[in-house]
């Protein structure tokens, strides 16, 4: 039975000691959480440091345009992105129907309806205290970060009471300590304004009132009523979540007996489904009668991209899951506890493992089939936090079990200190205010991430990594020797104007993107060595988007095709307003090739660069 006012601290526990511990730790859990924001207030930024940008934005984006605009049109758009920046300048958070004439948003409107609250008292907010009704300043800001850890933490709240009724006090707190604190939950509820938090407390609720419907003798209609509805809100937040449908299936499932009295249940009772569907057919409605009248249809897939789109042939696994991109495990790891813990809850919960685990393979396989595995920006594998919220029994159970053994307890308390150290550590490199940030939300790579790790002084330098993963040995450096150079003074395709010496270097920009390709002369016998390749170059105005940022590349060919190609992003690694000399390293190719070749590339962005002085250094070490 689901009892009134739940999410409230019962003042019994307080008075008589009952389950102190994990309410300490969730009291302390909540506070953490509520004082992080305070460590970048991001609400005072705009563009990609603000708290609504990219995809927080896009699905954000129905509050502004609904109350402040026209839903169709989107007035605005070009206003929003103009005066706040908060995302790329293609635009690409809604897009115009052929159809209907009328633009249709790229995202769902699920979020929307979850932050409605706080968007309402940010309007107030900013009414009365003077700050433009648009939706983006600081009232706005500020009220929907502190939405999101409201939500979060009542999600850990119910949580804890849901553990309490199948584990003791003392691992249901480290279990919460452990999800808050060592996991990227920790990001996404105080720093990143995503989905997942709010998922993670609607996925929390659907189990909770499941457990309390199973549970008691007197089934309530109103526990399957709100079952339904927070299954439809999920789903229209991430359509993906339609898959929290198992829980309510298969939970306190214990084989196959129990599956089929499961199902004799639900044919006897079809009004617990029919009202279930139901439910949930009308959280789901905003969404469809919005894509009805926006798209023309009432069901559309309004995802536009070339990466956005399942391949549920070719699931991405090896990468969600070990990557150095986004791997959940690389820079998650305490959650390897939560899988090994299976063996546990198969052993000592058995009722419970059918349902988590049904749940966590066909979650994994879903989250690897979308084509852009990596989620955009973000840290760790943001797509399984939701997925927390079923995780934390199998973690339950595998900390049930080995802080009671003598000899396993030290181990794994020190495993549990340093994921904490690392998940801590890496959320303050990727929220914390360095000069040039650390890491990165985009494109990780195994060379950057050891460059990176456990510090908190990066050089430009280090970015280099995040785009090319070989590097000469600082020992081979003293061996380097000139083998070209050119200032572009004698060479047709060179623009004259601005050079870092004499008149005439590339000139890139909106109208030329591409340079033409500058032919080395090199020996074609050595099939060891290094060589380094340098170039001078300067902007005015710096170009902060990363696929819009220009690409010095150096490429070996035989006759016309690519043997080997190393890229690096320029103003990745490089400011504005001065003159800077960088390069690329490459490695000669076991392959046979004819030619070494130099080339830029623009990457669609309409800011001017200059290329001068380019040298090429040898060295026939490896």
């Amino acid at each position: 039975m689901l009892k009134p006012f739940f999410i409230f601290t019962d003042t019994t526990e307080l008075m008589f000691n009952r389950n102190i511990k994990s309410l300490l730790v969730f009291i302390f859990c909540s506070l953490f959480l509520v004082c992080s924001p305070f460590l970048t207030k991001r609400w005072n930024n705009t563009g990609a440091g603000a708290v609504i940008c990219w995809d927080t934005y896009g699905y954000y984006l129905y509050l502004p345009s609904l109350f402040y605009d026209d839903l169709g049109k989107l007035n605005n758009y070009d206003y929003i992105h103009t005066t706040y920046h908060p995302a790329s300048d293609t635009k690409d958070q809604a897009f115009i129907q052929p159809g209907t004439g009328k633009y249709v948003m790229n995202y769902p409107c699920g979020q929307a309806i979850i932050e409605l609250p706080a968007f309402a008292i940010g309007h107030f907010w900013a009414k009365v205290s003077g700050y433009k009704q648009d939706g983006f300043t600081v009232p706005y800001q500020v009220t929907i970060t502190f939405w999101c850890v409201f939500v979060a933490c009542l999600g850990l709240w119910i949580m804890r009471k849901l553990l309490l009724r199948y584990f003791d006090d003392w691992v249901v707190a480290v279990s919460i300590l452990v999800i808050c604190i060592a996991t990227n939950f920790y990001n996404f509820a105080a720093f990143s304004v995503m989905t997942h938090a709010y998922l993670f407390t609607i996925y929390v609720l659907i189990i909770y009132l499941t457990d309390s419907f199973y549970r008691s003798d007197t089934k309530r209609i109103s526990n399957v009523i709100a079952i339904g509805i927070l299954s439809g809100l999920a789903t229209i937040t991430r359509p993906t979540e339609i898959i929290c449908v198992i829980i309510p299936l298969l939970w306190a499932v214990n084989g196959f007996s129990d599956l089929k009295k499961r199902i004799l249940f639900f044919t006897g009772n079809k009004r617990y489904v029919l009202l279930y569907v139901l439910s949930t057919f009308i959280a789901a409605l905003p969404q469809l009668i919005y894509w009805k009248i926006y798209s023309g249809h009432w069901l559309f897939f309004s995802y536009h991209g070339d990466d956005k789109t399942f391949s549920f042939l070719h699931p991405h696994v090896l990468n969600v899951l070990f990557s150095y991109q986004k791997g959940w495990f690389v820079y998650t790891p305490v959650m390897i506890l939560s899988l090994i813990g299976f063996y546990q809850l198969y052993k000592t919960y058995r009722s419970l493992f059918w349902c988590v685990a049904s749940f966590t393979i066909l979650n994994i396989y879903l989250v690897s089939s979308w084509d852009c595995w990596w989620y955009g920006g973000s840290f760790s594998m943001r797509a399984v936090i939701q997925s927390y919220a079923l995780l934390m029994f199998p973690l339950s159970a595998f900390l049930d079990d080995m802080l009671r053994r003598k000899y396993w307890r030290y181990p794994v308390i020190v495993f549990l200190i340093f994921c904490t150290w690392l998940n801590l550590f890496m959320t303050y490199q990727a929220n914390g205010a360095f000069k040039y940030g650390s890491i990165e939300g985009e494109g990780m790579t195994r060379a950057y991430y050891w460059r990176i790790f456990g510090k908190t002084d990066i050089t430009l330098k280090d970015k280099k990594l995040l785009d090319i993963d070989e590097e000469l040995p600082e020992k081979l450096e003293s061996g380097l020797v000139e083998i070209y150079h050119t200032d572009f003074e004698n060479i047709v395709f060179a623009d004259s104007g601005i050079a870092q010496s004499g008149k005439k270097a590339i000139k890139l920009d909106n109208v030329k993107q591409w340079s033409d390709k500058l032919l080395v002369p090199i020996s074609k016998d050595f099939h060891k060595g290094w060589y380094r390749v340098y170039a001078s170059v300067f902007f005015p105005d710096k170009e902060w988007n990363m696929w819009d940022q220009t690409q010095f590349k150096v490429a070996f060919y035989k006759k016309d095709k690519s043997i080997k190609e190393k890229m690096i992003r320029i103003q990745r690694i490089t400011d504005q307003g001065a003159w800077h000399e960088i390069y690329i390293d490459i490695k000669v190719p076991r392959q046979d090739y004819d030619e070494l070749k130099v080339f830029f590339w623009n990457a669609n962005s309409n800011k001017t660069i200059y290329i001068d002085d380019i040298k090429v250094a040898f060295t026939p070490n490896e």
